[in-house]
């Protein structure tokens, strides 16, 4: 299908070399304001924090005014406070394009409300068991618009890269909803194993916006992402773990409640066909993994270069 064949990654130069951005920075100063309650940073910079979570607040004029200029309410409401306060890690993680934020949260309900905070703009939508992360992008950091405002008139800055992050949201939840037992794993050793993959995922998505300018919700992305969480992780490539992932371990049958789910669809006849091809594409990407001596950094770039039509051919760029 037509929808295969396009590689958004390709339709810009790649950048070879990027530099760590200038965030990177801005987010070592403001954590070291904060060590030892890293989550208190949140306050500064996430305006959302002072907004309840209720139906209808995304198009309240209050709120958006606070996204646009970062001015808050008379009294505002500090409706997030963290049910497991020592589990809300705020840190930079590296990648080879430089280190990227993230949040990571222990307790679910954290997580959860986190996630209808900055990502649902405080309205109360549910969060999927399937969904453990999210990478936040674009986003108006208001402790660093303060940092660097201009002195004398208070303006924001007029570079974007002043105050705008990439920023990763993580979970405690088993990776894509899959119980360890599936496995054949313990609970707690799951759980270890799910954050690093989940970790590496966001890293690698963060890594194709900075190398090759696009990052998206698409199957493309997610063949990437789980590539570099699982060879991280368990240093080969499992294709059933990846199957299992999108709920296609019973290939061709679909298992309702998989991650695919959230990249297309369920009833049209895009998502049957990649139901039915993903199978190959996994088997010829672990074909071509071996014959290139298992070295992720080349299969990284290489997945990027290559459409998933060509994958499901063996045709690795």
């Amino acid at each position: 299908m037509k929808f295969l064949e396009k590689n958004h990654f390709m339709e810009r130069s790649m950048d070879e070399n990027p530099q760590e951005e200038i965030s990177a920075q801005d987010w070592d100063t403001l954590l070291s304001h904060h060590r030892g309650m890293p989550w208190k940073l949140l306050y500064e910079m996430c305006v959302e924090l002072s907004f309840p979570i209720v139906e209808g607040q995304s198009k309240n004029p209050d709120f958006l005014m606070a996204l646009k200029r970062g001015i808050l309410p008379s009294h505002p409401q500090k409706t997030w406070v963290p049910v497991v306060p020592e589990g809300v890690r705020v840190y930079l993680h590296p990648t080879l394009a430089g280190r990227i934020p993230v949040i990571e949260c222990e307790s679910d309900l954290d997580f959860i409300c986190l996630q209808q905070s900055l990502v649902y703009r405080c309205e109360p939508l549910l969060v999927p068991d399937s969904r453990g992360a999210t990478i936040i992008k674009n986003y108006n950091n208001w402790a660093r618009v303060n940092m660097h405002r201009n002195n004398l008139t208070g303006n924001i800055p007029e570079n974007p890269a002043l105050y705008r992050d990439y920023i990763a949201l993580l979970s405690h939840r088993n990776y894509s909803g899959i119980a360890p037992e599936v496995f054949g794993l313990g609970s707690d050793e799951w759980r270890q194993k799910s954050l690093i993959l989940r970790l590496e995922h966001e890293a690698a998505h963060y890594m194709t916006q900075r190398f090759y300018h696009s990052s998206k919700n698409e199957i493309h992305d997610e063949i990437i992402a789980d590539f570099m969480g699982l060879t991280a992780v368990f240093e080969d490539y499992d294709p059933f773990k990846f199957l299992t992932f999108l709920g296609l371990e019973n290939y061709p049958q679909y298992r309702p409640g998989g991650r695919l789910e959230i990249y297309m669809p369920t009833d049209n006849n895009e998502f049957n066909f990649l139901c039915e091809i993903l199978p190959q594409i996994v088997q010829n990407i672990t074909v071509y993994y071996k014959n290139i001596g298992c070295d992720r950094i080349k299969m990284f770039h290489t997945l990027c270069c290559t459409s998933v039509a060509d994958m499901s051919k063996g045709n690795f760029t």
